[in-house]
């Protein structure tokens, strides 16, 4: 049997750090009502877009509509790119909640009223369920006042809970609450060095990643996580890489025929949960087992020999995969084709870090002022520390800086960062608290205990307002230049465009409000699988006039919506944009009439023969 080391109890980790379970309800129910009494307004579906935020939040709503009639494995949206449609990657999994919550809610409110119900609901109920889940796993960082401190700290999760306001029901929200789960896990495996908590870290990294592919980096933060505790620790500490990785493999194993349709079990998919998500699994899970077994056969390992024994399975296992599926190797995105490449290059949340922060200076300083701090925090106590809280911090570091990686990467890893950053940064507010138990005064105690969130706010806020970003950096920021609910009457009037289903160019960000509010088809929307929508967009609104005319006729567009904003978006490198110049100097081409034309935005229906002009 391997040696068990004494559980260590690191500063500020208490004895007595257990939370009383009726405050659980309590914060998640302050939290619900918060976001009901944020989100209170009237409507029906026009209300319900208007509260769903972009793209995804749309498109997922489709989503969950269109599962009515198609089965668990048929994700194909049949309106995008028509007529073969697009095969989304989004796992069904996330559309559980809000599918439930329409479906209870139609019988009392009608399918329209139930939608909007349910996106403002489902938001909050997460947002609830997310509140009650940080407090719990900050518990154990939290020292006397288990409750109080994670719940004040709660104020610095700005950015993250942006994924959980009323409107928001794309799966970002839902990961975030499962985040939290593991990170809770993983905070008391590491202090008690029990499996069983490890155990539980596999179960909700592989839902994870069934929901969705972007829990790569937190598996992977897991797995480093673990490593270097052992390499630390060493004893028993083996078996908790060993466990995570054990029912990570069965996990993600039970799951992939939930997410893959039997004709594709074997299928090599980057993008979603597939046979290569199962081998990363099964290096985990090998990695663990070599840890074990070193430390069963011998017991004179130093830190360093444990460090190079985990480092080298893991590299060794990476490498392999990469041998194994070379065409997963560079990511999900890796092979797009350039045609489409200029699309991707303009998605904000896509961005580095740096050529983000070019154009919005402001917004990127907030998004990792907090995990900066954080980061430099945890690593200063891992270095200052006794050996045993040391495994702790370390594990506080990896976590915050597999967010600032991301981050930095992608400017679309500032949930995790954001995440990471609040629960690393509860004990310096424990610790700040205790000294307000030392502090004469009732608002020297008071001021003390709320500094840590409340200068946490104002940095963040600061950046965001103090410096100047670009105009209509984001979609959102921009969608009351180009709002389609403009165009949605002409395009369902019975008598006009509405009397049968159209196929619509238009700009790809506004393509799933299209398909919201009509009943017609688009033929492009920001997506990576829509390859063909994207390439056809492109050529007829960035491609000369003849190109742009023969493309409308092979796919058969019989409206173009327009939007001045949106076209700056394109790189047209040396294509030349005959329809996007036209329609912006506002002198449409003669093969196009005018329905409805407002300043920067344009709706035309295309002429009968035009794809057949000269």
């Amino acid at each position: 049997m391997l040696r068990t080391n004494r559980a260590f109890s690191p500063d500020p980790v208490e004895a007595g750090w257990r939370v009383d379970l009726l405050s659980y309800p309590l914060v998640a129910a302050g939290f619900f009502f918060l976001f009901l009494l944020f989100a209170f307004v009237p409507g029906g579906v026009s209300g319900a877009s208007d509260l769903l935020h972009g793209p995804d939040d749309m498109m997922r709503v489709l989503q969950v509509l269109d599962f009515d009639g198609q089965g668990w494995h048929d994700t194909v949206q049949r309106r995008l790119d028509p007529p073969a449609g697009v095969a989304m990657h989004w796992s069904r999994l996330s559309d559980l909640p809000l599918a439930a919550a329409i479906g209870a809610l139609q019988p009392f409110a009608g399918r329209g009223g139930a939608v909007y119900l349910a996106v403002l609901l489902v938001p909050a109920i997460l947002g609830g369920v997310f509140a009650a889940v940080f407090v719990w796993a900050a518990a154990p960082l939290a020292g006397r006042l288990p409750v109080l401190v994670p719940v004040l700290m709660m104020g610095a999760l700005i950015l993250p809970i942006q994924q959980l306001l009323p409107g928001r029901v794309d799966h970002h929200g839902l990961q975030l609450v499962l985040a939290m789960l593991a990170c809770g896990f993983l905070v008391r495996a590491t202090i008690s060095e029990n499996a069983f908590w490890a155990l539980w870290i596999g179960v909700v990294g592989g839902l994870c990643l069934a929901i969705g592919i972007e829990a790569l980096p937190l598996v992977g933060a897991v797995t480093i996580a673990l490593g270097l505790v052992w390499a630390v620790r060493g004893g028993a500490t083996a078996s908790l890489l060993l466990a995570f990785g054990a029912a990570l493999w069965v996990t993600v194993l039970v799951l992939l025929p939930v997410i893959q349709p039997p004709s594709r079990w074997t299928a090599i998919t980057c993008d979603q949960m597939s046979v290569v998500h199962l081998a990363l699994a099964g290096i985990v899970l090998v990695a663990g087992a070599v840890a074990y077994t070193f430390e069963y056969l011998t017991r004179d390992l130093t830190w360093l020999g444990r460090l190079a024994i985990v480092g080298g399975a893991g590299s060794l296992g990476l490498g392999a995969i990469v041998a194994a599926f070379p065409e997963c190797a560079g990511g999900p995105y890796a092979n797009l084709p350039e045609e489409i490449m200029y699309w991707f290059r303009t998605v904000s949340e896509a961005q580095p870090l740096l050529v983000f922060a070019r154009r919005n200076p402001g917004p990127a300083m907030a998004y990792v002022i907090l995990p900066l701090v954080a980061f430099g925090y945890s690593a200063w106590q891992s270095l200052r520390t006794n050996n045993a809280s040391r495994p702790l911090w370390l594990t506080l570091c990896v976590l915050v800086g597999t967010g600032l990686a991301l981050t930095f990467s992608q400017v679309r890893g500032l949930g995790y960062a954001g995440l990471f950053a609040g629960l690393a940064l509860v004990p310096l507010a424990a610790a700040i608290n205790r000294r307000a138990d030392r502090a004469d005064g009732v608002l020297v105690r008071v001021g003390l205990r709320v500094s840590l969130p409340l200068l946490a706010l104002i940095a963040v806020f600061a950046c965001f307002n103090i410096f100047p970003s670009s105009k209509g950096g984001h979609v959102a920021q921009r969608r009351a230049v180009c709002d389609v609910r403009q165009a949605a009457a002409a395009l369902n009037d019975p008598k006009g465009l509405g009397a049968s289903p159209l196929t619509i160019a238009a700009p790809i960000y506004v393509g799933p409000t299209l398909l919201f509010l009509t009943g017609h088809s688009v033929l492009a929307g920001p997506y990576h699988r829509n390859v063909g929508g994207l390439a056809d967009n492109r050529r007829i609104f960035a491609g000369s006039e003849k190109e742009s005319l023969e493309t409308i006729e092979r796919r058969n567009v019989k409206a173009i919506l327009f939007c001045t904003e949106f076209a700056r978006l394109s790189r047209y490198g040396d294509r030349l944009p005959f329809l996007s110049a036209r329609l912006t100097a506002g002198d449409p081409p003669g093969w196009l009439a005018p329905v409805m034309v407002g300043k920067g935005f344009g709706l035309y229906s295309v002429r009968p023969g035009a794809g057949r002009r000269p």
